[in-house]
């Protein structure tokens, strides 16, 4: 087994802290399940939300949009060319780069 560091900065550890706190989880269990899901996935593509608070109203509309937005993904049942999507989402952003 083997140990990692993480530096974060000290509002965002506590904010993660609240948050895993929230949830029931530590943070092992955080990394240990985003790093299980993201090497099964080949993405990031799982939500896991806490209880909204008054400070997070927007974050919380955000987070509605992204699942209705992952709902939508996970009906698509024809592949995905993931290469392409980027291609035109660069394309779309700074034009061509050729």
């Amino acid at each position: 087994m083997k140990t990692i560091s993480i530096r974060l900065e000290d509002s965002i550890y506590e904010e993660l802290s609240e948050m895993l706190d929230a949830m029931g989880q530590t943070k092992q269990t955080f990394y240990e399940t985003f790093t299980r899901t993201a090497l099964r996935e080949r993405s990031i593509p799982f939500i896991i939300s806490a209880p909204v608070n008054k400070k997070n109203v927007d974050k919380d509309r955000k987070m509605e949009a992204f699942k209705r937005l992952e709902a939508s993904r996970k009906k698509t049942v024809e592949p995905i060319d993931y290469e392409k999507e980027r291609e035109e989402a660069l394309h779309a952003k700074y034009g061509s780069i050729d």
